[in-house]
């Protein structure tokens, strides 16, 4: 971690290994921008919330997260509370993160919202690299600004890149450059009201009957104020993308959709402790 006049420049490094079939974290490097709380194995998946003490992130601000998975272990990330980009006069903030999975081994991601403040800038790359085998749950959640400071589609820029490969070949390949001058309508509901939205992407080799499972995640939310989609993107790959003007709803709809593909994917019977 080096620190500089205004901001941190931060590593994150976590290995997740599986002995006698319990999951264990075996190498950690954590701090500045992301502590790490004490893991929790509730006899499938190792729980462990990655923390950020400053809650947001502010202009020079980088952090570098690689997470590693090897062959057998079962792992959720969780984080206990929203992260913000706090407003930026200069200068930018930058998120790395790269997990590689080994085989049978499971990841779910299960961040809180990720909050844009006014003037804000900032950019999130992802890369996700699977064993063939290795099943992964990475959940995106953002927000449309600090709607209760009057700061909807306040920030200035966000971008975000999200790569999945197996062995090298690529599953999802996704780029979204938010400006709100001319990209609010990512941000919008039907009627223009500022709007938060979710993207579940999933791979899940093992799963049964995967393009039923994506169809009836849509469907649940048909009778519901909250507008979803579900997308096949190739076998087993999927994304899931939820939209709604109010964060507690969609909140609840995360959990929601969690709950239903837990019938069918044991491990996201795992309990968050959220909400």
């Amino acid at each position: 971690m080096a620190l500089t006049s205004r901001s941190l420049d931060s590593v994150l490094r976590l290995t997740f290994e599986s002995r006698d079939e319990v999951t264990r974290l075996t190498h950690r490097q954590a701090g500045g921008l992301c502590h790490i709380g004490k893991p929790y194995w509730d006899g499938r998946t190792l729980l462990t919330q990655l923390i950020n003490p400053t809650a947001g992130l502010f202009a020079g601000d980088r952090l570098d997260a690689g997470i590693t998975l090897e062959d057998h272990a079962s792992v959720l990330l969780s984080s206990p509370s929203a992260c913000r980009l706090h407003t930026m006069e200069e200068g930018t903030t930058e998120v790395t993160q790269t997990f590689k999975l080994g085989a049978d081994s499971w990841l779910e991601v299960l961040p809180d919202l990720l909050i844009p403040q006014a003037s804000s800038h900032g950019s999130i790359n992802t890369r996700i690299e699977l064993h063939p085998t290795a099943s992964v749950a990475f959940l995106d959640i953002l927000a449309p600004g600090r709607i209760a400071h009057g700061e909807s589609l306040a920030f200035s820029h966000f971008a975000t890149a999200l790569d999945i490969t197996c062995e090298g070949l690529p599953l999802v390949r996704e780029r979204a450059r938010l400006t709100p001058s001319t990209d609010a309508w990512r941000l919008q509901s039907h009627n223009g009201e500022p709007a938060f939205v979710a993207t579940l992407w999933l791979h899940l080799p093992k799963a049964e009957n995967f393009d039923e499972l994506l169809t009836s995640s849509e469907s649940l939310f048909s009778e519901s104020p909250i507008h979803a989609g579900a997308t096949a993107l190739g076998s087993h790959t999927g994304a899931i993308r939820l939209l709604t003007p109010c964060s507690l709803t969609l909140r609840k709809a995360c959990l929601q959709l969690r709950e239903h593909l837990s019938t069918t994917i044991p491990q996201f019977q795992t309990r968050t402790g959220k909400l």
